[in-house]
């Protein structure tokens, strides 16, 4: 009995890095050479003076950041027959995956690299806005989220490249959430291709972020 042959090859769908969907900045180097960020820790304060006496002295601080370059590679070996003979897109399909496993391997490291011989990752350099009750397992609140929200300086919550980041199981949890005096959820899914919002900020799925769990940076 002769069989038939489906010339399109079925891909099964992973999990994939959210961070780089987020519309980061790219930096790109020469020869990959270490790129050092100056950057502010404080500023100048002022304060009321009286006529005639002395202004005190306050001066803004600087230091810099260091972003290294690191080398993420993957290599897939395929016969010069197979892709002669192949009856798909062969070639094309293995970009698309080599491309999407690069960017996985980066993608991780930028959430949760720690910095040794990687890149340091967003949770590794976040700061704790706000720790959620030891006595329901890691679950937060909605009251938890606005803490967190809050928690963020007011100039960062404005800018428009602030985003909740957490991964899906999170995101389940959190779409039960109502606000404790209004009885309305904290989620607003997005219309017409804007982004889902929590509190007016869009949501990243990442799933290498932490799930809900005791000590752990779960959003």
């Amino acid at each position: 009995v002769p069989t038939s042959f489906y010339g399109q090859l079925m891909e099964h769908i992973i999990e994939n890095s959210g961070v780089l969907a987020a519309n980061p900045t790219v930096l790109e180097t020469a020869a990959g050479e270490t790129i050092e960020v100056p950057v502010t820790t404080s500023f100048s304060t002022a304060a009321l003076v009286a006529e005639n006496v002395a202004i005190s002295e306050s001066d803004p601080a600087f230091t810099k950041r260091s972003l290294g370059a690191y080398k993420y590679g993957v290599i897939v070996q395929a016969p010069a027959e197979l892709i002669a003979d192949t009856g798909v897109d062969l070639e094309g399909f293995l970009a698309r995956q080599c491309g999407r496993a690069l960017g996985n391997a980066f993608g991780t490291d930028l959430v949760v690299g720690n910095a040794s011989s990687k890149p340091s990752g967003i949770v590794q350099t976040a700061t704790t806005g706000k720790t959620g009750s030891a006595s329901v397992a890691g679950a937060f609140s909605s009251d938890d989220l606005i803490d967190l929200y809050y928690s963020v300086g007011a100039g960062y919550r404005a800018s428009r490249s602030a985003a909740w980041m957490m991964k899906d199981s999170t995101i389940a949890a959190v779409r039960k959430l109502k606000e404790s005096t209004t009885g309305n959820y904290l989620w607003i899914p997005g219309l017409a291709g804007a982004p889902d919002t929590i509190l007016g900020k869009p949501v990243v799925s990442d799933p290498n972020v932490a799930a809900i769990a005791l000590s752990a940076k779960s959003v």
